[in-house]
């Protein structure tokens, strides 16, 4: 890797010029704040002190208190190791190097950083060598392609695989040419400096194991370089007021809460159960609180910070930090709309160490997408509800600290008394009494008195007046009163516009501005709400958003002018701002629902339900969660199954509505529309080659709802949409074998292996003989298709036994064994592929063969099931995965000591999956 420039000046402050008797003699560098290591023939005539001179610090005198070996030796060169310790009477203020515990490996790239009087400038300066390791020399190291200059002995040499020090420079085998050198492996001078490789000073968190792992690097790879948790924003007195109140510009000072406690606890906890859930309502601090734990976190060396709203792939960015060391906490924000992330960082977690990985997942409740998740192995499912903060400590010390920090902020002046608090009955929660005291100072500042009880409705009023001032003389003109303010600040508390163009035309729809103000009206939104790449940033925080879109209804004064307004400037939404747009439109739904005002929520439930209508694939998805067999817009979604397109709707839709696991309700609904259409839908031309592809949608969406169910324990379900899944498998087979020929023995699997969780043991052999059938056939076709046919036989073998026909079962088995065996023996590679095949397979074999009464057969199973166990024991493999071989090593122990074993629940009957992309044209 491309070392860090800050790693090599870290190294350069810890490399030390060494003096004999004031003369330069050679290099050296810090091991501990106390200890410093050069080469043995450095200070080779030094009587007992020597002069330590280092950049960014007074000199130091030390004491040379061992060499290794005491004296030269017979021939030129010092003999091995070379290594002298000089104790300085004075510590430095330096960590000491992170020493390497391995030597580098041949072909590695060096580097050596220390002192010569061979550079450009005159008497002693730093000097550096690039060389490249060639192989061992003894106990040392041989390395070549640079000169190693007098002076450079005992300079310390930087690994730039891994950031470390992997050595001490000795010599050069030819002062004259550029002929390299040897170097002292760094295992020797902890071995002689009685000092660990890397000890306790150098872990997550300490500034040389942070560089030379790239923390930087990988907490950006994961949460985007402007998401550090440690961030404060320098504040502005021009902000907007709605600026002053963003959790993430951390205006005001956290507020210590027991709920902090208790996640730090959670985190720190070596268990698995690595996800959690918050739950607040809006303006409640659960932001606040996930960035304080953040904090925290990253200061014990964690990498820990909120996924962006766009997130990659996250899995394999987490698996790199904990590879490097580093223990990982992800915060998802707005959980309950981000279901697919949830999965996928459960999958994460699943694949990590216990404790190495924490996800944090914030929403204002649970509901059927929490539900989903909470009974998972690795998920805490008691999520912490966080009451009010002023309901705990009283509003008193959260609105003086907001006083004082706004205040300090924006007037600059000692900050006099702070307001009085709400009365017994106003809100307590984080959001209003800051927004209490910000519009305090706001007031005191503008010379003006403070209006009636509603903090945040004020602030809302002075985002108005902000725009209002900076749009007062603009020409062309644009809107100044206040409804009119209102609908062009709507739009940015809808969804975030990506372009001048898609601003413009949202503009436009509001149909108040001139054309020629378009431009203008765009402009000053994106400087309003400055996004680094979006045009305009959305309208925080939350409930100040909902709270104006609620004014907007009100001002359009019916269910028609509502709906029509908020569809028009939604028009050309995609369909990630269409699940912003609706999150924000039914948190306000339930708002005015909570407040009584009955009548314009209702006019927002008519709005998602034409937006639904209109746009099923953009706005269904996120609606999902909210729509219900006694809701309004369930004749809506009744309405779209019913007239959609078959191919370019439904499917599609499907797709989405299952991946976002909101409302199983939803899914059930979607999927049954798609099998009751099918016969309707369907002609032969879908199963020709051109539709083909069409009916392999189908299959692959009865194949996700099955598995959703299995997941959720529903196994009857999940057993109905396998069974369903085999029959448009064995359809699309018969019309292209080669393609879908595997898929069909897939679906068979799977469907065989819920028979057996249904108890249904006869039904699931005669599907487990279909399958091997069909594998038989395709690895008859092409032996690629082997290691699935193992599978296959064993699973007919397991479901054999199970059903009472345990002849029937040895026999299968021992066809698998063999096969398996073959793969493994069919090239030098062929064990470390097929390593957990053949324990599989012979696993079963064995219990069989035991069973059976054939006990010395028995015993030669379990011997090569041990060796299989060995050979993938010698791999890497996750948590889970090794914990899924303990129940072969007891099948060893049992056979070897020859029990004669007749229960069979150690024989493996869960079905593989086999993985797809989602470009597999099946």
């Amino acid at each position: 890797m491309e070392l860090d420039r800050r790693l090599i000046e870290l190294a350069d402050s810890h490399a030390v010029a060494i003096h004999v008797d004031g003369e330069f003699k050679g290099s050296g560098f810090v091991l501990t704040p106390e200890l410093v290591v050069t080469c043995a023939h450095v200070v080779e005539k030094a009587a007992d002190e020597v002069l330590v001179r280092t950049s960014g610090s007074a000199d130091r005198t030390g004491t040379v208190i061992a060499r290794h070996p005491p004296r030269r030796g017979g021939d030129g060169y010092y003999d091995s190791p070379d290594i002298a310790l000089v104790r300085l009477h004075e510590p430095l203020d330096r960590q000491g190097v992170w020493l390497a515990e391995e030597p580098p490996q041949a072909g590695t790239v060096v580097l050596a950083r220390g002192f010569s009087r061979f550079t450009a400038e005159p008497d002693v300066q730093r000097d550096s060598l690039s060389m490249t390791v060639v192989g061992p020399a003894g106990s040392l190291l041989r390395v070549k392609d640079d000169r190693v200059e007098a002076g450079l002995s005992g300079a310390l040499v930087l690994d730039t695989t891994n950031g470390r020090v992997c050595g001490m420079v000795k010599a050069s085998r030819e002062l004259r040419e550029v002929q390299g050198g040897w170097i002292v492996p760094a295992h020797l001078i902890a071995e002689h400096a009685a000092v660990a490789a890397g000890g306790a000073r150098h872990r997550p968190g300490t500034v040389w194991f942070d560089l030379a792992s790239r923390r930087a690097e990988l907490h950006a790879g994961l949460f985007g370089a402007d998401r550090h948790p440690a961030r404060v924003a320098a504040p502005r007195q021009d902000r907007p007021p709605s600026w002053w109140l963003q959790t993430r510009n951390e205006v005001v000072p956290f507020i210590a809460r027991p709920e902090l406690d208790d996640l730090l606890d959670w985190c720190l906890r070596p268990d698995g159960r690595g996800m959690r859930l918050v739950t607040a309502p809006g303006g409640s601090g659960k932001t606040r609180l996930a960035m304080r734990l953040c904090q925290v976190l990253h200061e014990q060396g964690w990498i820990a910070g909120f996924l962006p709203g766009d997130p990659h792939e996250t899995g394999p960015q987490i698996s790199e930090a904990v590879d490097a060391g580093y223990r990982v906490l992800v915060v998802v924000d707005y959980a309950e709309t981000r279901t697919d992330l949830n999965k996928s960082l459960l999958t994460a977690l699943e694949q990590e160490e216990p404790g190495m990985v924490r996800v944090l997942l914030l929403a204002r409740s649970g509901g059927p997408w929490w539900t989903s998740l909470k009974n998972r192995d690795v998920v805490d499912g008691d999520p912490v509800r966080l009451s009010p903060l002023g309901e705990r400590t009283g509003p008193g010390p959260v609105l003086s600290a907001a006083w004082q920090a706004f205040h300090g902020a924006i007037i600059g002046r000692p900050a006099p008394a702070p307001p009085a608090g709400p009365g017994v009955d106003g809100p307590d929660d984080v959001l209003s009494l800051h927004a209490l005291a910000l519009d305090e100072v706001l007031a005191r500042r503008d010379g003006v008195r403070v209006g009636s009880w509603d903090p945040l409705g004020r602030v809302l009023s002075r985002e108005q007046q902000y725009w209002t001032d900076l749009a007062r003389g603009h020409q062309p003109a644009l809107p100044t009163e206040d409804a009119s303010v209102r609908r062009v600040l709507l739009l940015p508390a809808l969804f975030s516009a990506v372009s001048a163009e898609q601003a413009e035309a949202a503009l436009g729809r509001l149909e108040m501005l001139p054309d020629n103000g378009l431009a203008s009206a765009a402009e000053l939104l994106h400087r309003l709400y400055p996004h680094p790449g979006l045009y305009w940033a959305p309208l925080q925080p939350d409930r100040l958003a909902e709270l104006l879109l609620s004014q907007v209804i009100d001002d359009a004064g019916s269910a028609d002018a509502s709906v029509g307004l908020l569809t028009s400037v939604l028009t050309d939404c995609t369909f990630e701002q269409a699940e912003q747009a609706m999150t924000v439109l039914d948190r306000t739904r339930v708002a005015l629902h909570g407040r009584g005002s009955h009548e314009p929520a209702d006019w927002l439930m008519e709005t998602i339900g034409t937006l639904i209508r209109t746009r099923p694939l953009d706005f269904l998805p996120p609606a999902a969660g909210v729509l219900g067999p006694e809701t309004a817009g369930w004749d809506v979604l009744q309405e779209v199954l019913e007239n959609a397109d078959y191919f370019d709707v439904l499917l599609p839709l499907h797709q989405r509505v299952a991946r976002t696991r909101r409302n199983s309700e939803v899914v059930d609904e979607i999927l049954g529309a798609l099998v009751q259409r099918y016969k309707l839908s369907f002609s032969s031309r879908v199963w020709s080659p051109k539709g083909r592809e069409t009916a392999a949608q189908v299959l692959r969406a009865v194949r996700e709802i099955g598995d959703r169910f299995e997941a959720d324990r529903d196994p009857d379900h999940a057993w109905w949409h396998a069974r369903t899944a085999v029959a448009f498998a064995a359809k699309l087979a018969r019309a292209d074998p080669d393609t879908y020929g595997p898929v069909h023995a897939d679906c068979l699997d799977v469907l065989g292996h819920r028979l057996v969780v249904l108890g249904r043991r006869r039904p699931a052999l005669r599907v487990a003989r279909r399958a091997a059938k069909v594998r038989r056939t395709l690895e008859r076709c092409d032996p690629a298709h082997r290691p699935q046919l193992v599978h296959a036989l064993t699973r007919l073998g397991t479901v054999s036994a199970t059903a009472g026909k345990p002849d029937s079962a040895l026999r299968v088995s021992e066809e698998a064994a063999g096969v398996a065996l073959g793969l493994a023996r069919e090239d030098e590679h062929g064990w470390q592929r097929h390593a957990g095949l053949v324990a599989m397979a012979y696993n079963n074999y064995g219990l069989l063969l035991s069973g059976a009464g054939r006990q010395a057969e028995a015993a030669e199973a379990a011997k090569v099931l041990a060796s299989a166990l060995a050979v993938a024991d010698s791999q890497p493999l996750t948590p889970a995965e090794r914990h899924g071989l303990e129940p072969y090593r007891l099948t060893v122990a049992r056979l070897l000591a020859q029990e004669s074993v007749t229960d069979y629940w150690l024989m493996p009957t869960a079905a593989v999956h086999l993985l797809e992309t989602d470009d597999d044209p099946r």
